[in-house]
């Protein structure tokens, strides 16, 4: 067989259930803090540490959200969401959302 060139997939971010790399120090923080939570305060139900099943669904809920996050979407999407949520209208360039106010110019009737 003829030897093919073959381009290197160096570059592409390495996905794991979904979750790229970049994002795993996220689900890993969230997942600790739902287990270290009920932990230091000795909750319990019926008797059964509760860290336990808030550890899982911390997990599971965390890489639903980043699937949700990433699937489907252009990159850097939930970032560019969230700086036009928090920058003002004036700061950013208008988006189709934006009210348009303009008291000069009277409706089309």
């Amino acid at each position: 067989m003829r030897a093919r060139p073959i381009r290197s997939q160096i570059y592409l971010p390495v996905v794991r259930f979904g979750v790229t790399d970049a994002d795993w120090k996220f689900v890993i923080f969230i997942t600790l803090l739902c287990y270290s939570i009920p932990f230091l305060f000795n909750m319990k139900l019926m008797r059964f540490p509760l860290e336990i099943w808030t550890c899982v669904i911390g997990l599971v809920g965390s890489v639903a959200f980043f699937n949700f996050v990433r699937i489907g979407r252009r990159p850097f999407w939930l970032q560019h969401q969230v700086v036009a949520l928090t920058t003002p209208s004036r700061h950013r360039h208008a988006l189709p959302t934006d009210q348009k106010e303009r008291p000069w110019l009277l409706p089309n009737q």
